[in-house]
């Protein structure tokens, strides 16, 4: 029996922007794959390169099992899903790879609700050049049983799933994941602009801040990961001698003529935990701050000492 490409289990994908076109290459070489975009000439580019099949009426998606968005903003999202849910099969399952907020999937899910459709959200975690090369990552949110039925849709998008929770935990694991990097990439530069007026070698200096013993890496594997999610913050280096580093930073970049924001605003954190008494406390102590705020960087229930 044919075994052809028109015999395999049909996939759309609605975007075909820069990283959408790649995953629609990628869902290609499992299923038979359509495709819809506002580019004509990127539609018929997947036609001739990966056989897609052109969406010109949501009627053609009936028999998909998944519906694929790479879109560039919630609205388009939205528009999408209001348009195709009435033409989906109940079995149907819409997975989500845009960058969004949780609240635009709560509003994706709510659209397609009514009609019974389910909803996967799975944000990528690459450039496109770690999708062509398939090195990427999802990070994915969605009822287990849902996740499971399109897993094999999600493997044929990138090796690694990295399944954070129910519907909206992986846009949201991906805003925060963002979120850490671009505001470390603001350190980066302030440190950088410190060490050149400094006259350091920058080489050496990434080189430190790249040392998983110290630099960039000690917050998290460490101070985060070690003492904050366990409640430990006996030993270690005090709060005021972190905060008293801070201050000598915050001179040295004033000695240089150096603009800071990021580290400035750090700073402003090191003196509220000080003045709140945890100044002898290892200098991770500045978690409990956001515990006074009653948004503590960890769940309570994580088996910490109270």
């Amino acid at each position: 029996m044919s075994t052809g490409i028109r015999d395999k289990k049909q996939v759309a994908i609605y975007g075909l922007g820069n990283m959408g076109y790649l995953v629609g290459q990628r869902l290609a070489a499992e299923f038979a794959v359509k495709v819809a975009d506002l580019d004509a000439k990127a539609v018929s580019r997947a036609a001739a390169e990966y056989q897609a099949e052109a969406i010109h009426d949501a009627a053609q998606l009936a028999e998909c099992r998944a519906v694929v968005l790479c879109l560039p903003s919630p609205a388009a999202s939205h528009g999408v899903l209001h348009q195709i849910a009435p033409h989906l099969d109940k079995h149907c399952i819409v997975v989500e790879t845009s960058t969004v907020n949780p609240s635009d999937i709560a509003k994706s899910a709510a659209i397609l609700k009514p009609l019974g459709i389910r909803l996967v959200d799975a944000s990528i975690m690459a450039g496109v050049g770690q999708m062509a090369a398939g090195s990427a990552t999802l990070l994915v949110g969605g009822a287990d049983e849902d996740v499971a039925e399109v897993r094999d849709v999600l493997d044929a998008i990138a090796p690694k799933i990295v399944h954070f929770g129910p519907v909206g935990a992986g846009a949201a694991a991906k805003v925060i994941n963002n979120a850490v990097a671009h505001a470390v990439m603001v350190v980066v530069v302030e440190a950088g602009a410190m060490a050149t007026a400094a006259g350091l070698d920058c080489n050496k200096l990434v080189d430190l801040l790249a040392d998983k013993q110290m630099g960039l890496h000690r917050p998290l594997t460490h101070r985060y990961a070690e003492r904050i999610m366990a409640g430990n913050y006996a030993g270690g280096m005090p709060l005021e001698a972190a905060r008293k580093d801070s201050v000598l930073a915050l001179e040295l970049a004033q000695s240089l003529g150096v603009p800071i924001f990021a580290i400035q605003g750090a700073h402003s954190v090191y003196e509220m935990a000080q003045c709140a008494g945890h100044g002898r406390d290892d200098y991770a102590a500045v978690a409990k701050i956001w515990d006074t705020w009653g948004k503590p960087a960890v769940p309570a229930n994580d088996g910490r000492p109270a």
